[in-house]
């Protein structure tokens, strides 16, 4: 009789009825439904009783969490359940949740929150009842959709813009990589798009045709172009990537065009840097100072910028710029100590040392110089006290000198004048490379622009353009202890020349079209320059499939970056004989493309 009071007691407490949202559909509310009519046939009394709890209990079950809130007597169906909330039903439903996870299914990442959700819905008496390697399993699968969300996040914000492009496209891939083979397949899609993108990057194709889309805009500017005119062109300039505008070989034409609309009448100081540009480009947390006429500055290797070149201010005239890959960084406890000593108002004397020990960095770096006057000429200060070439550039109201090792540079007012190339087609190359000392004339005052280049000729004149130098000794015995020795040992240390198979280097012999291609494109190797590989079939020479494999790529790669043209009659003529002026041009040229003029 008292059980039948406390049975009647439960029933007669008022029921919470929760309104479902208008958008719930017909089987959904049957659902529910259906689970409170079998809770409601639940009977102590009645032989059916275990048949409706356990009916309910599934029903109940298998509701979403939603569904499971509109259940108005689920008080009722738990009570009858007991205490423990059958316990080992639950065990059930969650191993059956997580063994029905499946990338084969479309379902895959909503089953994987559906069982996360009904695994936190859990009591924490129910919670530890789930065996160990059951929890481990459902973490994992947390942990890989996370990591697979933020795998699919970096790829929908890879840009062809950013110039970390290509480093942060490698390393969300190693990223996409490690992820389990499951969650690797939901991403293949996007993955092959970005995949395909970052294919068309590299595209020498795709990348010339833009480029040259901005070439010819730049080719119409003047210096009497409106400012609106320019600025467009720049915009355009600006929106190409990195790799694009290395094929803009007219790309010092708007330098040039802009300088002259940003002169002072125009009300443009030269010499004026926003702060705020200051800032961002240069490094903060490097140590300058300055004793009598002497810049010192300690530079951590960890310090230096790691995607960018890292610029340092050293006075107001002069700053340093250190690519990231012109210091090993072996350790980032290394220090690197440079000095900058201003001799004279035209002289500095640059030193790098790492250890009490001369440093000699791996690439090129920029000593950049303001204030000199703008027809001077750099040069670099032998031991012997001669003044030798030197490779700078000059870029508006800025000397860019560049180096690899310590050296006393001087600006000098240098004048060249040759009596037999007045009417020469190469007469400015010719009195460019001779005012930097990189070529002389014969005979005095004449520089005889027909006579024909010897290997050993050319090889000088590259090695002093770019300050290659060494102290070995040449093993071959046409080359020992000749006055080109120190050039030609310079230059296959660093891949320029190649090794012959004989012991004999024969750099008597007159350069040849082919030959000066293939030096030309070396050169600008060693310099770090970046260009995509020619288009092989797109070569007009008709003498051009008479060529090696390997010369091809060399003359196509030449030809594509404007160092080199063919005969009148279609030809390239590889074989063909390299005067003095046709090497002035050619190597100028090389020169300009390497940033070193």
């Amino acid at each position: 009789m008292k059980k039948t009071t406390k049975y009647m007691a439960l029933f007669t407490i008022p029921a919470i009825i929760v309104t479902a949202p208008a958008f719930i559909d017909a089987a959904y509310d049957w659902q529910v439904e259906n689970t409170e009519n079998l809770i409601d046939q639940i009977n102590p009394y009645n032989t059916t009783y275990d048949y409706y709890l356990n009916e309910a209990k599934n029903a109940y079950y298998l509701l979403s969490n939603y569904q499971q809130n509109q259940v108005r007597n689920s008080t009722t169906l738990f009570y009858f359940l007991g205490s423990n909330h059958d316990h080992q039903y639950v065990l059930t439903m969650f191993s059956n949740k997580i063994a029905a996870i499946s990338a084969r299914n479309s379902t895959f990442l909503r089953d994987i929150e559906e069982t996360n959700r009904y695994y936190h819905s859990l009591t924490t008496t129910q919670q530890a009842i789930i065996p160990n390697y059951l929890y481990l399993q459902l973490q994992n699968y947390m942990e890989n959709m996370t990591k697979m969300k933020a795998v699919q996040l970096k790829l929908e914000q890879l840009s062809l813009q950013d110039s970390s492009y290509v480093y942060n496209y490698e390393t969300t891939m190693q990223e996409y990589q490690l992820l389990p083979y499951d969650f690797r397949t939901l991403l293949t899609p996007l993955m092959n798009e970005k995949k395909r993108e970052y294919e068309t990057f590299f595209s020498p194709t795709n990348n010339r045709t833009i480029a040259q889309q901005v070439i010819n805009e730049i080719s119409k500017l003047s210096t009497s172009s409106s400012q609106e005119q320019v600025a467009s062109v720049r915009v355009r300039y600006n929106g190409l990537t990195t790799l694009q505008q290395t094929f803009v070989s007219n790309y010092h034409d708007l330098l040039y065009i802009e300088e002259v609309q940003r002169n002072t009448s125009f009300g443009w100081d030269p010499y004026h840097e926003d702060e705020k540009d200051k800032q961002s480009e240069y490094s903060t947390n490097i140590e300058v100072t300055k004793k009598d006429q002497m810049y010192t500055v300690v530079m951590p290797v960890s310090q230096m910028k790691r995607y960018t070149n890292t610029k340092i201010i050293v006075s107001d005239t002069i700053t340093l710029s250190i690519p990231k890959d012109a210091v090993q960084k072996t350790n980032n406890d290394d220090v690197l100590t440079m000095t900058i000593e201003e001799m004279n108002e035209e002289s500095i004397l640059f030193t790098a040392n790492m250890y009490d020990e001369s440093f000699e960095f791996s690439s090129y770096i920029d000593i950049e110089v303001k204030g000199l006057p703008s027809s001077a000429t750099i040069v670099r200060l032998h031991e012997g006290g001669e003044y030798i070439a030197t490779p700078y550039r000059k870029l508006a109201n800025k000397f860019m000198i560049k180096t690899k090792t310590s050296a006393q540079f001087t600006a000098l007012n240098s004048r060249v004048q040759f009596f037999d190339i007045h009417t020469d087609g190469h007469r400015y190359e010719i009195e460019q490379l001779a005012k930097r000392k990189i070529v002389s004339g014969v005979d005095g005052s004449y520089y005889k622009p027909n006579a024909k280049v010897t290997l050993a000729q050319y090889a000088a004149m590259i090695a002093r353009s770019m300050n290659i130098t060494t102290n070995e000794s040449s093993t071959y015995q046409d080359v020992h202890g000749k006055w080109y020795e120190s050039s030609i040992v310079a230059l296959l240390e660093a891949g320029i020349l190649e090794q012959p198979n004989s012991n004999y280097f024969n750099a008597e012999k007159v350069v040849t079209r082919k030959e000066a291609a293939v030096l030309s494109v070396r050169l600008l190797q060693y310099a770090g320059i970046q260009f995509s590989d020619p288009v092989l079939n797109k070569i007009p020479f008709t003498d051009f499939k008479q060529l090696s494999t390997s010369d091809r790529y060399f003359v196509a790669a030449a030809y594509e970056l404007g160092i080199f043209g063919g005969k009148e009659n279609g030809q390239f003529d590889p074989n063909g004989k390299l005067t003095r002026s046709q090497m002035a041009k050619v190597l100028y040229k090389t020169l300009q493309i390497a940033k070193m003029i």
